[in-house]
This record gives C-alpha cells, sequence and structure tokens, in this order.
C-alpha cells in the first residue's frame, strides 16, 4: 500500500478509529490493537481511547504473528477473541452485534459472516482454539485452524460487503474513497 492502512483517511477518521468507533458502538470495550513498524506514528492517534496496544516486533512474520500476540494477552477469562484486519473497515456495529449474539448462541468454536459465497471478517474463535492458533504455522495461518473446524463453524448471512472488501492496493482505496492515496502524509 506504501502507507501505514490504519491511517488511511476515512470520514473524519482513519481506518483504525473507525473500527474502534464501531468496535464501541456494538458495546465491545478496550480492545487489543497489534501495531506493526508503524506504531510510533498510529499510537499518538489513539492515545486517550480505551484501547490496549502491543507492538508486533516482527510483522514480516505475518497476520497470524499478530494474532498470536494478541491471544497471548487476552484475559483468562475470555470466552473468545473477535479478530478484525484493519483493512476491512467498513464492518457495521450491527454485524458485529449479530456476529456476537450467533457465536454465544451457538455453541460453535468460530464465527464468521459470509456475503455472497464469500467467507467474510470478522472472526469470533472459541478460547478452546486459543492452543492451536498459537501454535499453527505461519505459512498457513488461522486459515488452517478455520479449516480443520469448518464442521464446528457458525456463518451469519449477510450482504454487507464490507465483511469480505479488503482495501489492499492504492486502487482499492481509490475505489472506497474516491481519493487518491498521498503517501507522504504518514
Amino acid at each position: 500500500m506504501g502507507f501505514p492502512k490504519a491511517l488511511l483517511p476515512l470520514g473524519d477518521g482513519t481506518f483504525l478509529t473507525h473500527v474502534l468507533d464501531t468496535l464501541e458502538e456494538a458495546g465491545l470495550a478496550n480492545p487489543i490493537v497489534v501495531l506493526g513498524k508503524h506504531a510510533p506514528y498510529i499510537e499518538p492517534r489513539i492515545a486517550g481511547r480505551a484501547v490496549r496496544t502491543i507492538v508486533n516486533e516482527k510483522p514480516e512474520r505475518g497476520q497470524i504473528s499478530s494474532l498470536q500476540l494478541a491471544i497471548q494477552n487476552l484475559p483468562s477469562d475470555y470466552t473468545g477473541s473477535l479478530v478484525w484486519p484493519v483493512d476491512l473497515p467498513l464492518i457495521s456495529a450491527q454485524v458485529i452485534e449479530d456476529l456476537i449474539g450467533l457465536f454465544r448462541g451457538s455453541g460453535a468454536l468460530i464465527a464468521h459472516p459470509t456475503c455472497g459465497d464469500r467467507r467474510g471478517h470478522p472472526v469470533i474463535f472459541h478460547r478452546v482454539l486459543f492452543w492451536e492458533l498459537l501454535h499453527c504455522p505461519l505459512e498457513s495461518g488461522a486459515r488452517s485452524v478455520l479449516m480443520k473446524h469448518q464442521g464446528e463453524t457458525v456463518t451469519l448471512a449477510t450482504e454487507e460487503t464490507g465483511t469480505v472488501t479488503d482495501i489492499d492496493t492504492p486502487e482499492d482505496y481509490f475505489n472506497l474513497t474516491g481519493r487518491i492515496l498521498d503517501s507522504d502524509r504518514v
């Protein structure tokens, strides 16, 4: 992308502040935010928010390494973990609330939304899967755990395309916002 995804402008804030606002609206307090090499730029922009930040010193190991850090820092009484990559900022609080309700009511080990025939985000993993997530291969990441437990997964069908729309390139960002990315504005 050439720019920290967490700091991509969106509305009056950034991708990260939009995600944090949505989590707050859905009633999820004190999320863990795992940051990488741009942590010194991002942390000041979320200062004063009820979040816990953790810096992944080796983000080149992939997303699973950030998820593993988050899991290692969860309170012991958490039933599960909602995992929301920052490059999918357009998920509503309603989807979050519905997904949590489905997860809690189903007894499933994994819950995630689907849009059309595509698996989306965020994903909720039950705590019984934390050990597997902490020990899964870096190259396959959480996907290996998702595939292994397909029979213990519930899905929330939604028409909300934000659950499957990753913003990974400047073109994706332009298609989302109509704005050209200024990579000098960190």
